[in-house]
């Protein structure tokens, strides 16, 4: 698996090097700043630059350049290469008025920033004019509105009429968050806020930071510098999967002797390579870091201790497996409690096992403090009965430090709450994540192996063979009562999937509350349509669970208002008909977009049973508050309500503003 600062790269098909960390400063003055960086490269990428370094371009980290700071790289080429790095010379300097200069920016701008990455623009990638009309016809790309093909494929975008600003100045503690935060570019987009204007004017010698609307799966659009009518700063490749949305920000200088009014960027299309990494873990079976759910299974059994536990309550055996082939058949079990048989009754361990201070009444002497001394030379593989506690985890944790962990297979995750996590595991999971710990769920909950994994910041259970189709699929947040619809709803629900399979392509997936009702039946229909079906389930009894799902989360009860940044992980939401359940998580919804936690997108109010005014409650109270004050008026515009899947569709390609 890889970890949080890497999650999805592997999956959007570039030939691209590692961030460029700045290694050493070489002059700085009032107008510049020239250092050195150091990229590291792959063997695919070393061989790229040996032979075809002509097709090796740089592009700027995105926070930077929206930043108004552009970043100029030497050519690279075999010569600066040293080992798997090469190490070249940038210049940066402030070319956009109204942001930050280096005054502010020159103690960030120093030994260990990430300043961008090397990517190959593959030559025998680059699309005809022929290949980027078929690319649109087939869904598989969005591009702005009003772009233009050339007869020699590249593209002309126009940008949207809107100035990006920064809403207020930025002091040196907001520019460290911005730059150095692993969410800097999130954190940027709360201060960085987009006005409209009649026509984007740049006067000569000046830039502007604007946007455009794109949405990118299998290619990749490279934006071309020295272009009259605008050029973009060198934050030039715009990633699949990456790209998605109506904020994808344009860097505009304007280098002529006259004004440009309302600019134009020409851009190349590329074919993605095809991910190699869909069979990564396909690949691994067998080689002592996956088995599968049958084997895990087999050795579940051998998890009986052959005497009573001597902890009561903690029957949390622990296998440790070696690295290596078929050491699933020959694993070592560990178990729980003390050496002698614990004296408390079942009803004060209960209460003892929840305190962990020194003055707890239980020993808390779990198998996994038992492990350290008994690893080889290799890294060992754990596999544990329940999902672990705070101080097994502080074990493991340890174990992996020293490099003695490499992945951890659980079965239950919980004891006391059954197939559901409690807000601290899923704080664990990132952790894990983040020490390089693989994470597998042996799931009694769909009878299946399935692989934690990070998207969006968020971390989902997914099925192997669905994992490359999960990092790559736009998904859909689907949200709606626990009640069935009617034979012509759920129709109507199925034309609504099928019109944006058409307009989207088939690499879309939705995620559901996992619930019965349209949740299932959403489910059913997006599994018939062969698209990714997920679901976020919650420890509640007002509903069964959907469990036929390519990946999901589980959430305790107490977790119910944490469960919904889960659904973050989607692109658009789509609000069916439902009852209060739905009406919170509508609200939540919106608050979002207003706080920029969310892109203002259009937000589906689908009349799924056709009543004719089921949502019109909701519409007559947003007018209501925009009238009053108490919201922005923008929140109208976004609210769609309708029961025909057309308008649905129409209203991502006007508000979208996409081709």
């Amino acid at each position: 698996m890889v970890k949080a600062d890497q999650e999805n790269q592997i999956y959007r098909g570039l030939v691209q090097s590692d961030d460029g960390i700045i290694t050493k400063i070489l002059n700085s003055n009032s107008r510049a700043i020239t250092f050195q960086t150091t990229f590291g490269l792959n063997d695919q990428l070393i061989e790229r630059l040996k032979n075809q370094s002509e097709h090796m371009v740089f592009s700027e980290r995105s926070r930077i350049a929206r930043l108004g700071v552009q970043i100029k790289c030497e050519p690279p080429t075999s010569d600066a290469l040293t080992g798997d790095r090469v190490t070249l010379k940038l210049i940066a300097s402030p070319v956009i008025p109204g942001y930050p200069g280096l005054n502010a920016l020159r103690e960030f701008i120093t030994l260990g920033l990430p300043v961008g990455r090397l990517v190959f623009c593959d030559p025998e990638a680059l699309l005809t004019s022929d290949e980027v009309l078929e690319a649109i016809e087939r869904s598989q790309l969005k591009l702005p509105e009003s772009t233009t093909i050339s007869a020699d494929g590249s593209i002309v975008i126009a940008p949207h009429k809107v100035i990006c600003e920064l809403k207020e100045p930025l002091d040196k503690e907001a520019l460290g968050r911005i730059l150095l935060r692993e969410d800097g570019r999130e954190l940027l987009n709360r201060y960085q806020v987009r006005k409209s204007v009649p026509a984007l004017h740049i006067a000569p010698g000046k830039g502007a930071v604007t946007t455009c609307s794109m949405y990118l799966n299998e290619h990749y659009v490279v934006l071309q510098s020295g272009f009259e009518l605008g050029r973009n700063l060198p934050a030039t490749v715009l990633d699949p999967i990456k790209t998605r949305g109506i904020r994808i920000y344009l860097e505009i200088v304007n280098h002529t002797g006259h004004p440009i009014v309302n600019p134009l960027i020409s851009a190349k299309v590329y074919n993605a390579a095809k991910s190699k990494n869909s069979m990564h873990l396909k690949k691994n079976t067998g080689g002592g870091s996956f088995f599968s759910y049958r084997q895990m299974r087999e050795l579940e059994k051998r998890f009986e201790p052959p005497k009573p536990n001597s902890c009561h309550y903690l029957d949390k055996p622990v296998a440790l497996i070696d690295d290596k082939k078929n050491a699933i058949k020959n694993p070592r079990i560990f178990l729980n409690g003390p050496d002698r048989a614990c004296e408390a009754t079942r009803a004060l361990c209960a209460v003892a096992r929840r305190d962990f201070s020194p003055t707890s009444e239980c020993s808390h002497e779990y198998a996994t403090s038992k492990l350290a001394e008994t690893f080889k030379n290799s890294p060992g593989i754990l596999a544990v009965k329940y999902f672990p506690n705070l101080i097994e985890h502080r074990d493991i944790i340890n174990l992996a430090c020293d490099g003695k962990v490499k992945a951890l297979y659980f079965y239950e995750p919980s004891c006391e709450h059954g197939p559901f996590l409690s807000q601290l595991d899923h704080n664990r999971l990132q952790e894990y994540n983040a020490f390089g710990i693989e994470v597998y769920w042996v799931s009694g909950l769909n009878g299946c192996l399935m692989v934690h994994t990070m998207r969006d910041g968020m971390g989902y259970f997914v099925l192997p063979e669905r994992l490359a189709d999960f990092h790559k699929s736009m998904l859909f947040a689907f949200y709606g009562s626990n009640m069935r619809l009617s034979k012509e709803g759920q129709a109507r629900l199925g034309d609504l999937l099928d019109a944006l399979i058409s307009f989207w392509g088939q690499s879309i997936g939705i995620v559901t509350g996992g619930g019965s009702g349209v949740m299932e039946q959403a489910n059913t229909l997006a599994r018939n349509r062969g698209i990714l079906s997920g679901a976020n389930f919650l420890d509640i009894t007002d509903q069964s669970m959907t469990t036929d799902v390519d990946f999901c989360q589980v959430f305790q009860a107490t977790c119910r208002h944490s469960r919904q940044k889960w659904f973050e992980v989607a692109s658009f939401p789509i609000f069916n008909v439902g009852g209060l359940g739905s009406l919170e998580e509508l609200g939540i919804t919106l608050c979002n977009m207003k706080l920029s936690i969310l892109e203002q997108v259009p937000v589906i109010l689908f009349d799924t049973e056709s009543r004719k005014g089921f949502w019109n409650g909701i519409d007559q109270q947003i007018h209501e508050m925009i009238d009053h004050g108490r919201a922005p008026a923008w929140i109208q515009d976004n609210i769609v309500i309708t029961d025909d899947p057309k308008v649905v569709i129409d209203a991502y390609r006007t508000r979208l503003q996409l081709f």
